[in-house]
């Protein structure tokens, strides 16, 4: 079934209601030998438990050092949509190792404040060295403001310590089929905080097709099938059609989240202005333009 198109609800029940912190739904498990229906994600045959999946999970994801000082996501002053503070920008672009001891989260943080610094610094010179296109990309009014606004989440998700990845999970895609020759493949998706990072430190060694290649596996990642296909083939012994169908593999945080995908957009807009203004003129067969 197409994305546009949904089967009619049932007025009986709610699916895909998650309770108790589990990420599957009562009844996606069944032992035979037992004859009970349970949990998928924590293995319980407990209805009314608590998942013990989910909280080491999320434990886990925020007692990773960051290498930024974290502050509780419940905190009023911690909204991800309120805006970010750039009046401190560092005057150098560092690499990753001198950055708190290369913590990727740090990286990230440090390689954004930078950019942003430096491109209101080529503001205040009118972009020297840049090329038409690339001047009128960066000098269009409300173009900073716009890419600043869309990467303060990205910066209040990293002072909270959240996990960055928000893709589909192989218990609870949203497109499932009976038969498997129909059912789209689950991509495991790279670490959005890892590409986010090796883009940050491709971007300070100029390999920007590397750093593009990263921007990639963000966005599309390994995905055969983005979009689910279906073909209608006529049945003449039916005196109707046939329907043969792939659904599409798993979706990934560029997909689920339109607040990753806004920031990413952005951070991919600092990438280029940093290929401006630190081109690789060594290797500029392999760097992309804008």
């Amino acid at each position: 079934m197409s994305e546009g198109c949904h089967l009619r609800e049932s007025t009986l029940f709610k699916e895909d209601v998650f309770k108790e912190g589990h990420s599957s739904v009562w009844g996606s498990l069944y032992d035979p030998g037992a004859k009970r229906w349970g949990y998928t994600c924590c293995k319980s045959f407990d209805r009314g438990s608590k998942c013990s999946v989910a909280a080491p999970e999320a434990a886990k994801a925020t007692d990773e050092d960051s290498g930024i000082e974290l502050t509780s996501p419940n905190s009023a002053d911690m909204a991800e949509d309120l805006p970010w503070d750039f009046s401190n920008t560092p005057p150098q672009f560092l690499p990753q190792a001198e950055v708190q001891k290369g913590q990727p989260a740090a990286y990230i943080d440090h390689f954004v404040h930078f950019m942003v610094g430096e491109w209101k610094r080529q503001h205040e010179v009118k972009f020297p060295g840049f090329g038409d296109m690339e001047r009128t990309a960066f000098q269009t009014k409300g173009a900073l403001e716009e890419v600043a606004k869309a990467i303060a989440p990205l910066l209040w998700r990293l002072r909270k310590g959240e996990c960055l990845d928000r893709g589909e999970k192989k218990d609870d895609r949203r497109s499932r089929e009976t038969r498997t020759t129909m059912e789209g493949k689950f991509v495991k998706e790279k670490s959005v905080m890892k590409q986010l990072c090796l883009m940050a430190t491709m971007a300070y060694e100029k390999e920007y097709h590397t750093a593009h290649e990263a921007y990639m596996h963000l966005t599309f990642g390994n995905k055969m099938w983005n979009l689910t296909h279906v073909a209608h083939v006529a049945a003449c012994t039916m005196k109707g059609a046939r329907e043969y169908r792939r659904n599409r593999d798993s979706l990934n945080t560029y997909d689920m989240d339109p607040v990753s995908q806004k920031y990413m957009h952005a951070f991919k807009k600092l990438l280029h202005l940093c290929q401006c203004i630190r081109p690789n003129t060594e290797d500029s067969g392999k760097n992309f333009k804008m």
